[in-house]
């Protein structure tokens, strides 16, 4: 149980403790009488957790749409009873009922331990896969699984040179996708972190919610990130000795890149390993080890062709759809997924290793390989995004990129075909779809 005043959420426009938080909990619950199911839209992340702690309190189902495309939302919706839409864009309007954030007036409540009324609510929460290798799943899970998920964040800050009541996390990442879910919410309606309510995308943003946290008196900070958001990120990540802590997680975090980072003095970087199925599981310093190490109790183990991961949070043992290789001392080294190996002339590697040299690429702003399946050798191109007013010409920037490639790579996997592109699709956590990766396959004359 929180103290009435512990800090939960801040923003320019102050903070909020725990005993606004169950204030305006109580309001919301009275608003959503009547609802059978809840769409929680909110992009303020306050807003956010109360409609995610006053859903499960009333008993009604929370979605989690994959993304805010209106056919996202249509679809994800179209089997739940009576749903209500939390959003403040008048667009939703037209989908379902929707609740904006108004609260008004209300009564004071004495503050209360909502999370150990929840610890065994079965409520659903309702999370999809971000679609990256086929159309986006959805995943049941459970306040007790996301709390479960948290835990390597509370871990992590737990670790640091800091007192957890001085510490804030700013998220890059969307907080209705599995990595920001846990690492920013149920971090902090779990563990009593304080998060940063509003959106960083831009450095400017970032350098604003700095500004914003040290107004509120919180002086350490952990960024909860992915590479995609990293690499315009850098200059003011460094800049900021605010920042001891940089989390990554959505994709391979490029490792020089990790260790320009873990070189400045006082910031601490980590890696969280896990997926939508299993939440958060693992984590490792990407600057200074391969091998990483689990957490939150999890253990793992070979069952025929793939290996099971469990853990006390969660209901039943999850396949891991990576392959990965156990070490004696209880780490383990991924290995790459199975869909993911590339053969060219006999020669073998993962398309996460390629994309992750690719990424060190200093003239591009963006790229991807783009592989098909063809035989016993397969056929690679690249797409390519060079930097907004670059001066460099696509031929420059061919002989740039291969000429880098073939420092790191054999030649068998530097492809000829560079395709040039003012922009790469990319879900908010930085995730290529399997609809986007159809599209350049089709550009690039790889498929019909």
């Amino acid at each position: 149980m929180y103290p009435a005043e512990r800090k939960l959420f801040f923003s320019k426009d102050g903070v909020v403790d725990q005993k606004q938080f169950v204030t305006d909990l109580a309001a919301l619950r009275r608003r959503l009488q009547g609802a059978g199911s809840i769409c929680n839209l909110f992009q303020d992340r306050y807003q956010f957790a109360l409609g995610i702690v006053a859903g499960l309190l009333n008993r009604q189902a929370i979605i989690l749409p994959p993304s805010l495309a209106p056919e996202a939302i249509r679809s994800s919706i179209a089997d739940a009873p009576a749903p209500f839409i939390l959003s403040d864009n008048p667009d939703h309007d037209a989908l379902a009922a929707r609740l904006p954030s108004e609260y008004g007036q209300s009564e004071q409540v004495e503050s209360w331990d909502y999370a150990a009324s929840l610890q065994d609510n079965p409520t659903e929460i309702r999370v999809y896969s971000s679609g990256s290798t086929k159309q986006p799943k959805c995943n049941v899970k459970t306040w007790k699984m996301l709390r479960g998920g948290a835990a390597i964040t509370d871990k992590i800050i737990q670790d640091l040179d800091a007192q957890p009541t001085e510490v804030g996390l700013l998220g890059t990442t969307p907080h209705g996708h599995m990595y920001g879910l846990e690492a920013t919410i149920f971090a902090t309606l779990g563990f009593g972190h304080a998060t940063y309510r509003d959106t960083i995308f831009y450095p400017a943003d970032l350098e604003a919610a700095i500004e914003v946290a040290r107004a509120c008196g919180i002086s350490k900070l952990v960024l909860i990130t992915s590479p995609a958001h990293l690499r315009f990120l850098e200059a003011a990540i460094l800049a900021a000795p605010e920042i001891i802590c940089v989390l990554s997680a959505t994709a391979p975090f490029p490792q020089t890149l990790a260790q320009k980072l873990a070189a400045r003095e006082n910031l601490k970087v980590m890696e969280i390993y896990g997926s939508t199925e299993t939440g958060s599981m693992a984590l490792r310093q990407t600057a200074f080890e391969e091998a990483w190490s689990l957490s939150a109790g999890f253990e793992l183990k070979k069952a025929q062709a793939t290996c099971l991961a469990t853990a006390p949070h969660l209901p039943d043992p999850i396949a891991l759809e990576d392959e990965i290789e156990q070490h004696p001392d209880g780490r383990f080294t991924l290995l790459g997924r199975a869909g993911d190996m590339v053969s060219v002339r006999g020669k073998r590697s993962q398309l996460a290793a390629l994309n992750a040299i690719l990424s060190e690429v200093a003239e591009i702003s963006d790229g991807v390989f783009l592989h098909a399946k063809r035989g016993e050798s397969d056929a690679l191109a690249i797409a390519v995004v060079p930097h907004p007013g670059s001066s460099l010409s696509e031929a420059q920037i061919r002989s740039l990129v291969r000429r880098h490639l073939l420092l790191h790579l054999d030649a068998a996997f530097v492809p000829k075909k560079l395709l040039f592109l003012s922009e790469i699709s990319r879900s908010a956590t930085g995730k290529i779809t399997h609809a986007t990766t159809v599209d350049l396959l089709k550009k690039a004359g790889m498929l019909n």
